[in-house]
This record gives C-alpha cells, structure tokens and sequence, in this order.
C-alpha cells in the first residue's frame, strides 16, 4: 500500500494552478499556440434521470415481446449489477420511439468534443472536427469550442446549419441511493444506449487545417472508434492514425488515444494495432483495461505489456477512487496530470456540468490508495492517486472526457504546480 498522502491539501494547491495554466497560451485566433486538437466523434445525448418513475415506468409497461421492454430490462439489469458503460441496441427505431415518451435534456456527447467543452470552460482554446452541422448539434456546442471553417476557426455560432439532424444517443442515469423502479442503486453510473453507428467525423477543413497547426499544437486526442460499426473500425482507425502519424511527424509531442467500450474484441484489437506507432498516449477506465486483461486488478502489469506493445510513452487508468498511469516521462508531471485530471471530473461529478474554476468538494473523500507508487521499472515509471470520490454526484456523465482534458491541460502546458 502506498504511503499516507495529505491528497485534499495537495489537490487544493493543484487545482488553483488550473485556470492559470489553461489561460496561459495566446489567444490570437490565428496564433495555434497551445491549441488542444480534440475528435473524432460526437453525437447529441439525450440524458434520462432513471430515478423519474415516468422514464423507466414508459419502458416497462411495454409488453415482453417488445424492443422498448427488453431495453427496460437490460437498465434494470445493470443499475442492479452497478454496471454502467456503453451498449449498441439492436432497434433503429429506438429513438423516434423514446422521444415523446421519455423526459430526457440535450447535451453534448462524443469523448473529444466534451474534453474540448471542459477545457474552453477552464479557458483554454480546443479545435474539434464536425461533419455535422446541423442545428440540434450546433446548439449543443459551448462557446470557446472551435472549429475549421475554410483555413480559419470559428465558432458554432457562426455556422449556418445544414443537412438532416442525425438520431440522437440515449444516456441512462442514476444515483446511490436514489430508487429504480424497486432498485436501490449501490454506485452512481450511467448507460450509454447507441440505437446507430454514427461513426467518426470526417472533416476535410479540420483535417487540412490541423496539419498546419499541429507543429505549435499543445496536445491532440482521438476518440471515437466505439461509434463505428465492427466492420469499419479497422478504416476509421486507420484514416485517423495516417492523419496522426503526420502531426507526429510534425512535432506533436503529446497525441492521445482514448479507448472507449467497443463492440467486440476483434474491433478492439483491431483498433489498438492500427494504433501503434501513431500516437504517443493511450488512456482507458479500469473497467475497460479489465476487458482487455481480465486479471488487472492491480493495473501495471496490463499497462506495461500495452505500452510496450504498442510502442507509447504513457498509459493511463482513471477508476472511481484512483488514477494511475505508467511513463517515460517525468513521474512528477504525470502526477500533476493525473491529479488535474481527477480534479477537473470531480468538479463535474460535484456541479453536474464543466466548471472554471475547479475545486475539491468537501463531501468528496479518499480512499487509500491500494498499491504502491511510484514503482520504477525498465524504461517506465508507475504513479498513481488517489481521486476525489462522491457518493452521491450530481451527475455520472462526461467524467472520464473531464478527466482526460485535466490530464492533456498538464501535459500540453507543462507543470505550473508543485506536489510533494
């Protein structure tokens, strides 16, 4: 077990350094200076509070033989289990179905997209690619979140709408302690409902454009491959991974690749190959890298084989008590990476939404953290922390983007902050 740490006051210190760094590139809309480069996937969410009677109620007084019952079933089944994640539901007709019958809210969703609205919030400038224009998604974009329009960036305010709005993505919450139907939920999660393969955004003024800015770029991250069909995962990845390969080349140091729930194993591994080399980052839930290793309890083993394999110079982890990465780099760094990271999606767990100023809330706790860190092995060093846990959130969704866009903001500006 690792050594005692005072994590509330270290966290305290961190996160009063997280404006500061976010602010701390130009500004200049043609300067890409700490510019963060944010795809490759995003959709429209419609959340559900599970706890609201009326939306599981509408599901489960549908007959036995139905789509909607059997989706009702299958909520139940995981809020039961504790088990949140991510599902592809076999019913194209699922959303025009929920739509009239379910109190749902809009929000953003893809993991780049709302990495890239958390770090605006915080006040950094981040660049998404957007193949869809249309108006339910421009909505849904915060401003400070960029995007290329010719050889410029813009705003979503500044786009005129276009083509068909694409069905939305179903986002099932509930909370600790708060009833579904006859369930005491014992954790706080949400389930990812997919009722279509979006797929990835494919851009061409995005494309075109982050050539020319990944040279002075803070830090990129890719996403998304969960979106696609099993079939076209292995293309997607690899139209995404040439494109990555060139911001490398051009001296991007920092390119991560956020894996997300996949459809199978094989489209998961076949993404993970057709990463190799291109990127220099590779960041997961636990619950992801247990479906990659099964045994991974304690994480470093799987992480190492993963960063060894796939040729990185970083692997990340983000549980609900803890975070870990192995890396080649500065193991204070990463620490600051990793605690920023926690800070950010604890803020968000606390608030329900991205927030400017991140703090610590005083109901969140720290449990031990169960390994020892940092562990110095070959070529890589492993650190850990434990994060800011709360029982009860106000909301589940996003805290794994919140958590990668703390991290990416410490690694593309640099360490403004000191732990010890």
């Amino acid at each position: 077990m690792a050594a005692a740490r005072d994590w509330h006051a270290l966290y305290e210190g961190l996160s009063r350094t997280l404006p500061v760094m976010a602010k701390a590139g130009p500004h200049d809309p043609a300067d890409a200076a700490g510019l963060f480069l944010c795809g490759m996937n995003i959709c429209v969410d419609a959340r559900v509070d599970l706890a609201d009677p009326a939306n599981i109620g509408a599901l489960m007084a549908e007959p036995t033989t139905t789509p909607a019952r059997a989706l009702g079933e299958e909520l139940l089944s995981r809020v039961a289990r504790g088990v949140g994640g991510e599902i592809r539901f076999d019913w194209a007709e699922g959303p025009h179905w929920l739509r009239p019958r379910l109190r749902a809210r809009p929000a953003l969703g893809g993991t780049g997209p709302q990495a890239a609205a958390v770090l605006a919030k915080l006040g950094a400038r981040a660049v998404i690619p957007l193949e869809d224009r249309t108006a339910p998604m421009l909505a849904e974009i915060p401003p400070g979140v960029l995007i290329a329009e010719g050889e410029g960036l813009v705003q979503a305010a500044d786009i005129v709408p276009s083509k068909e709005p694409v069905p939305e993505i179903y986002i099932f919450e509930y909370t600790a302690g708060r009833p579904v139907a006859d369930i005491v939920p014992r954790r706080s999660s949400r389930i990812i409902v997919r009722f279509s393969d979006r797929g990835i955004q494919r851009d061409p003024a995005f494309e075109a454009l982050s050539l020319r800015l990944a040279p002075r770029a803070a830090a990129a991250l890719v996403s998304g491959f969960n979106d696609e069909a099993a079939q076209t995962v292995g293309a997607a990845s690899r139209h995404v991974f040439a494109l990555t390969r060139t911001w490398k080349a051009a001296g991007l140091e920092t390119i991560h690749f956020e894996l997300a729930g996949y459809v199978s194993q094989a489209a998961l591994g076949e993404a993970l190959a057709n990463a190799a080399g291109a990127v220099t980052s590779l960041g997961m839930s636990h619950s992801e890298l247990l479906g990659i290793e099964p045994s991974a309890e304690h994480p470093m083993a799987a992480m190492l084989a993963l960063g060894d394999r796939l040729g990185l110079e970083r692997v990340c982890v983000h549980a609900d008590t803890w975070a870990a990465s192995i890396t080649t780099g500065d193991p204070e760094i990463e620490l600051r990476a990793l605690m920023a990271g926690c800070a950010v999606a604890s803020a968000r767990a606390a608030t329900g939404a991205p927030v400017a100023e991140p703090r610590v809330d005083p109901a969140a706790h720290f449990d031990p953290l169960p390994f020892v860190s940092p562990v110095r092995t070959g070529r890589w060093t492993f650190v850990a922390c434990a994060a800011p846990y709360l029982e009860a959130p106000a909301t589940t969704l996003g805290l794994g983007d919140s958590f990668t866009a703390g991290s990416l903001l410490v690694l593309g500006r640099g360490a403004l902050a000191e732990v010890r």
